[in-house]
Order: structure tokens, then C-alpha cells, then sequence
């Protein structure tokens, strides 16, 4: 049985998303698969830049575009004090694994790993899954030392090439979805109502990710000014701070939940979702038939820009930039909202990665 490790890390939970999808893909497919994360185990200092990565997008989502530009510019994958640093740390990390087949799903990690892969000649081919489907997006994705790209978008795959990379080195793939973010039954939207105690009025979710960062606060109070007799359910993530303050309030129809472990149920029984335009959130936002509203207020991270403009270009969704935009949607209801329906299947149709696994596997099983 072939051994696959995908590599990921906590700095962005979309990432670990398409992780948890290829893997769940490939056992299918008869891979041993396995999830690890060479960033947080390589040693506290590597730790303590993702906390502070996190914290930035948690409470100081406005900075990140400065703080994205001073890594694109210094670039710390590509110095070599840090790669000599970390290079026993990676042949102890592929020894422990053995694997025939690397997958990247994260931008840090396609260059030490598949550098030293290379030096060493150990013959693994190493592919690099890009979890952005629009640019602009972060340079570290393209690197020398990875083998083969896998990209959702033309509009990637263009961008990789502008970076340099070979056009044969790229192949497009549809985005890899974990199972369970499929359409709701009648009957799984009356049971989670019922879960909830909510009424039959329509449900909006305000989705604020694993750790409830930028103005979630501010849009709840927008939304629930004008949509009145809507249920509305607000994911603060491990935002203890968030979920207080809103808990405070008492609101009969709202419900606010900490971090949940099945967020594809609440997404399901909605008939909006608002959330940040991470590419994971919204395509398990669409994987479910759901419309969404792509949040772009206080702050708008570049690599989340293209999704942000997609949404109106290809008519899956909405976007907005102001607390005006917002409040316009919500306008419109659950009648204006299911308009998106259709064009929403059109852009984007389930998939759990399959197809992904099967160009991975019969390319690159190792000699």
C-alpha cells in the first residue's frame, strides 16, 4: 500500500479543511494517508510565529496585508541560516514517515521539505496542492523544488505560470470538499430547528470561522436590525470574548455557539451563510447549495481578494466591503437569496477529492 503525507499547518484552518478532504479521498482510494504538521512540530520558535499569525487574523485582521507583504518580501523560505537550522529536524520527519507520495497544502511548506528531498535524492516526488483557487496570492506557493501543482482555478493555474512555473508542472483539479457537506433533507433542517428551538422563519449564519476574528460583533448587530424576525446563528469559534458578548444579549432568535465540530449542519439548514471569503468556508458553503455573502468589511487579506470579486463575477454569491452593502442583502430575504441557487451549482459541484488522488497516484508512487 502506497504512503501518502499530506502536510498542512494550524496558521488558517482552511488548510487543514482540504486537508482532512484529501485524506478521507485517498484511504478511499486504498492509500495509507496520513495528516502531519511540520511547522508546529519543528520546534517552539516555528510555533510561536503561527500563534502570532493566528492572533493577527483573530484580533487584527487589518494588519494583515502589511504583515503578508513583509513575509512576501523577506522571504524566510528561501533563506538559507533557517533551512540549515531545520534540515535535521526534516530528515528525522520523512524517516518517521516513509512516505512514497508528499502533498503540500500550505505555501511555508513547499521549499525546505522538497529541497532536502531533492539533496538527498530520496526519490519521493513532492506535489503541492494550492488551496487559493484566485490570485493574488502569496509567491511562497511557487518554488523550484516542488514536482507537480494541482490548481481549481485557470485563473491559479495562470498566475502559477506568471511566478515561473512550467506549464506541464499544473493540473487542474476540482476543489476537494470533506463528504458531509452535502444539501440538507426537509427532514435534517426541521431537525436541527428543533436542536436549536428555532421557528420556521429563515435561518442566516454568521459563520466566524475556528477562531471568530475581524467585526463579527458589529455584523451581527447589522444584521439583526434589519432582518427582525430572522433566526440567526452566529459561530464565534474559540472567541470566548465574541460568544460573551453576544450571549449578553439575550435575543430570543439568536443562538450563538462556540467552536462546533459539525459546522456542515448549521451550513446546510441555512438559507444564507455569511462568512470571511476563505476558500474552504466558501466552497463548503456551496458544496451545500447554500448562498453566501463573502465578508470583506474592516479588512480584505490579498489572498482572499479574488474569492471576494469571484463571487459577483460568477454570480455564486454576494460580497460585501461596507455595512451598507451588507445591509442591502439582507434586504433582499430568503426569496432574493435563493436567486443564487442555480448559478451556485453551475460554479461549483461536490466533490471529495477523487480526482485529485487519482492524477497523485499512478504520476507519483515512488520507483
Amino acid at each position: 500500500m502506497a504512503k501518502l503525507l499530506i502536510l498542512s499547518s494550524d496558521t488558517g484552518e482552511g488548510h487543514n479543511s482540504a486537508a482532512t478532504a484529501i485524506q478521507a479521498a485517498a484511504t478511499g482510494s486504498g492509500l495509507d494517508a496520513s495528516i502531519r504538521k511540520p511547522m508546529e512540530e519543528s520546534g517552539s520558535a516555528n510555533r510561536a510565529m503561527g500563534n502570532f499569525y493566528n492572533f493577527l487574523l483573530t484580533r487584527k485582521p487589518q494588519w494583515m496585508t502589511k504583515y503578508l507583504w513583509v513575509i512576501d518580501h523577506v522571504r524566510p523560505n528561501e533563506r538559507e541560516f533557517l533551512y540549515r537550522r531545520v534540515r535535521r529536524f526534516i530528515g528525522k520527519f520523512l524517516d518517521s514517515e516513509n512516505p512514497d507520495i508528499v502533498l503540500s497544502v500550505h505555501p511555508m511548506l513547499n521549499h525546505f521539505i522538497p529541497r532536502f528531498i531533492r539533496e538527498e535524492r530520496l526519490g519521493i516526488k513532492f506535489n503541492t496542492f494550492l488551496t487559493d483557487p484566485f490570485p493574488p496570492f502569496w509567491r511562497g506557493w511557487a518554488s523550484r523544488y516542488v514536482d507537480r501543482y494541482f490548481v481549481v482555478r485557470s485563473e491559479a493555474l495562470q498566475a502559477l505560470i506568471d511566478l515561473g512555473v512550467q506549464p506541464g508542472q499544473i493540473q487542474q483539479v476540482r476543489m476537494p470538499v470533506r463528504r458531509e457537506f452535502v444539501p440538507a433533507t426537509m427532514t435534517e433542517i426541521q431537525d436541527f430547528r428543533h436542536k436549536l428551538q428555532l421557528d420556521g422563519s429563515s435561518t442566516i449564519l454568521i459563520n466566524g470561522g475556528a477562531r471568530g476574528g475581524g467585526p463579527i460583533r458589529k455584523v451581527y448587530e447589522a444584521v439583526r436590525s434589519i432582518a427582525e424576525s430572522s433566526n440567526i446563528v452566529v459561530i464565534c469559534g474559540r472567541n470566548s470574548a465574541l460568544r460573551a458578548q453576544l450571549e449578553s444579549r439575550h435575543h430570543s432568535k439568536t443562538r450563538v455557539l462556540a467552536f462546533v465540530t459539525d459546522i456542515h449542519r448549521y451550513i446546510a439548514a441555512s438559507d444564507i451563510v455569511l462568512t470571511k471569503p476563505g476558500a474552504m468556508s466558501t466552497y463548503e458553503t456551496l458544496a451545500c447549495g447554500v448562498p453566501v455573502l463573502l465578508l470583506g468589511i474592516l479588512a480584505l487579506m490579498p489572498q482572499e481578494s479574488g474569492m471576494f470579486e469571484a463571487a459577483a463575477r460568477y454570480n455564486f454569491g454576494y460580497s460585501a466591503s461596507t455595512f451598507a452593502q451588507l445591509e442591502s442583502v439582507i434586504r433582499l430575504g430568503p426569496l432574493g437569496w435563493s436567486r443564487k441557487r442555480e448559478a451556485l451549482t453551475n460554479f461549483y459541484r461536490t466533490n471529495s477529492g477523487v480526482d485529485l488522488i487519482e492524477r497523485i497516484q499512478p504520476i507519483h508512487a515512488r520507483a
